[in-house]
């Protein structure tokens, strides 16, 4: 699709005439149904007055394999950048909330052992998977940190506070009645869960709260 194709669709989607477009171009109605017969390339001062006027890339106008403004290269790179800083993101929260789950079954684990004198399952059912989402966590966390140039202590501190949380708190609450001090212990490390979760998506540059959407929209 040529330069003159994507100007008459984009006028007739805004509804103006070429007179109408003439004018917020500053420029005369010939000159713009020149343009749109392909007769003549506008300057690069009108292509950017299209772009702003629009709202659309200089490479969506002038790159005639793009129909459609997503299939801009920028854009495309800039759709892509978004995926991988939101999936790094939701990585690193369920990667938090499967290591602390697993560390609840422990509890869970321990209380079954005391109650009814046999373990329900080995041991090691139990470790292997904790070991090995920890061993993810600290990839993760060691990518954000020398990778990308994050600062470790944003992460480190607040994880080793809910896995505080999760892991010693039970121990200091067994005189709760039931399962309780394991969703005590679990409700406690959602503050520095969420506190992970903020400081990754800022890392990253997505919003947090509506200060944060504001602020990006700026």
């Amino acid at each position: 699709m040529t330069f003159g194709e994507k100007l008459l669709r984009l006028r007739q989607q805004r509804g103006l005439s070429q007179e109408a477009l003439a004018r917020e171009l500053d420029v005369s109605r010939q000159a713009i149904s020149r343009w749109e017969l392909g007769e003549v390339a506008p300057d690069t001062a009108n292509v950017l007055a299209v772009c702003r006027l629009f709202g659309v890339s200089a490479d969506y106008l002038l790159r005639d394999e793009c129909d459609r403004e997503e299939d801009a290269p920028v854009v495309r790179q800039a759709e892509q950048s978004l995926r991988e800083r939101q999936m790094a993101v939701g990585q690193g929260f369920v990667c938090r909330i499967l290591w602390l789950a697993l560390i609840s079954l422990f509890h869970q684990y321990r209380l079954d052992l005391a109650e009814t004198g046999t373990a329900p399952v080995p041991l090691a059912w139990l470790l292997v998977p904790v070991l090995a989402v920890g061993v993810w966590l600290f990839r993760l966390n060691w990518r954000y940190g020398v990778k990308e140039e994050g600062s470790f202590r944003a992460l480190l501190v607040p994880d080793l506070i809910a896995f505080a949380c999760v892991f010693g708190l039970p121990f200091f609450l067994e005189w709760v009645p039931g399962r309780w001090s394991i969703f005590l212990g679990q409700l406690a490390a959602v503050v520095p869960l969420v506190y992970t979760v903020k400081v990754l998506r800022l890392h990253y540059g997505l919003p947090w709260g509506k200060g944060g959407a504001q602020k990006r929209d700026r």
